[in-house]
């Protein structure tokens, strides 16, 4: 930890006088909280999401806006850890631009997608680690990479920690500023009587990292967004975010709810006219 990480830390500096770990673990588990009382999630809840999600991934264009600005920051000798690299989304670009990507992915149903398009790929140089961050044997790179994985993690602060661990140059976290909650509220609300709960996303995990004595940059950045083949494949999609098993009534509810909300965009794939689609790129030095 330098100088200013120290005095920062031992200042006890919370951003805006807030306790933003406690926000983000308040956030998470309200989110949870109510998401099983609608339905236990089970043991995997990417097992019948996973083929869906690499589809979705594979039709967005790379490198996408995030993409290029890492891209612009890495060197051809770097080692890349990528942290939750899911269905391999980013992993095969970081290959094609670095030395050696590490990718950590601890579903069972998303690792087969990324081991599929790992080989698809015919890169070499990647290993993949079946396991969550951090995994029983440390992994190190000159960068810790990790998109939209922190969502899903209750404790921010062990997590960001091992990241720091883990990396020679540089961390870098990518988070929506808001989390997708707002899309399925709408939705959440005409089943269950009550708005979804927002995960934490980027703009708490700015504060969070400052708390810490990580004093955070941050770059504004277009992101991809939500967008469906067919509307089956829209039903069957919030039916999962919903905790809702196939009901031929309620599926039929649901179709005309998500015909009335999406629109056509210009790729002529059906997406929500009011989403937020900017992520964030969050980064800090290690040295």
């Amino acid at each position: 930890m330098n100088t200013d990480q120290q005095a920062l830390a031992s200042g006890g500096t919370h951003p805006g006088q807030f306790d933003w770990l406690a926000i983000w673990r308040a956030m998470y588990d309200a989110e949870r909280a109510q998401g099983e009382a609608a339905a236990p999630a089970g043991s995997d809840c990417w097992a019948g999401r996973a083929p869906r999600y690499a589809a979705a991934m594979r039709r967005a264009p790379q490198p996408d806006a995030l993409m290029q600005a890492v891209l612009a920051q890495l060197r051809p000798t770097d080692t890349v850890l990528d942290i939750g690299a899911g269905t391999g989304r980013y992993t095969t670009v970081l290959a094609q631009h670095v030395a050696h990507v590490v990718a950590l992915e601890p579903s069972a149903a998303m690792h087969e997608q990324l081991a599929q398009a790992v080989a698809e790929s015919g890169l070499t140089n990647i290993t993949l680690v079946a396991e969550g961050f951090p995994p029983r044997t440390p992994v190190r790179g000159d960068v810790a990479f990790s998109a939209h994985v922190l969502y899903g993690v209750r404790e921010f602060a062990p997590f960001v920690q091992a990241m720091h661990a883990s990396a020679t140059r540089t961390c870098m976290l990518a988070l929506m500023i808001r989390h997708l909650a707002g899309l399925v509220s709408p939705f959440w609300e005409l089943f269950y009587g009550e708005p979804r709960a927002p995960l934490p996303a980027a703009l708490e995990a700015f504060n969070a990292l400052y708390q810490l004595g990580y004093p955070a940059t941050w770059q504004l950045l277009p992101a991809t967004t939500m967008r469906y083949a067919t509307l089956d494949e829209a039903v069957e999609d919030m039916r999962v975010r919903l905790r809702f098993l196939p009901d031929p009534e309620r599926d039929a509810r649901l179709r005309e709810a998500l015909r009335e909300r999406l629109g056509v965009g210009d790729d002529a794939l059906l997406a929500f006219p009011d989403q937020l689609a900017v992520n964030a790129l969050i980064q800090w030095d290690v040295t």
